[in-house]
């Protein structure tokens, strides 16, 4: 797990807001407050959707791209939000975008371990921590820290400064 201090907040918020760039990861829930709280649990709702849609092959998360403009809606303004916390999920299909080593590919395929991307902004700071759950213990940290370096190596691509 690593924490990076954001130095381009304005750059990093149209990454996550305005562009394509984690449409893909999952959202695991987000909580925004400007003038009130706003939260949204990423877990879909399978009951809403008609039985041909049911049977469809639809994630048990919404994706990113299905919430972000929602967002950006209720983010967009002459204020900067008082707070809020993201929680993506990395999606498996898409992990070698990010993800080169095989082993790390392998675990993650096989629902050994997750990918988790968190943003929280407060006090006019925003972060972007790492995360990795795993479903059964891995002395081995290499698949944290395979993680850890992805996510510097894409900040890196996206022009985005961070400090650690």
């Amino acid at each position: 797990m690593i924490a990076l201090n954001i130095l381009d907040i304005k750059n990093m918020m149209a990454q996550l807001l305005l562009r394509e760039t984690f449409d893909n990861f999952y959202l695991e829930e987000a909580s925004v407050t400007t003038f009130a709280n706003l939260k949204i649990n990423g877990r879909r709702n399978q009951e809403w959707y008609d039985t041909e849609e049911r049977d469809g092959e639809k994630s048990y998360l919404v994706f990113w791209k299905e919430v972000r403009n929602i967002l950006f809606q209720y983010i967009k303004g002459k204020k900067t939000p008082a707070f809020f916390s993201i929680s993506l999920k990395l999606c498996n299909e898409e992990a070698g975008k990010y993800i080169q080593d095989e082993k790390v590919l392998h675990l993650l395929n096989e629902g050994k371990i997750e990918f988790l991307l968190h943003f929280r902004f407060e006090k006019e700071k925003l972060f972007v921590v790492t995360g990795s759950s795993q479903k059964e213990f891995i002395i081995d940290k290499m698949p944290e820290n395979s993680w850890d370096m992805s996510v510097k190596n894409y900040m890196k691509q996206l022009n985005i400064s961070y400090e650690e």
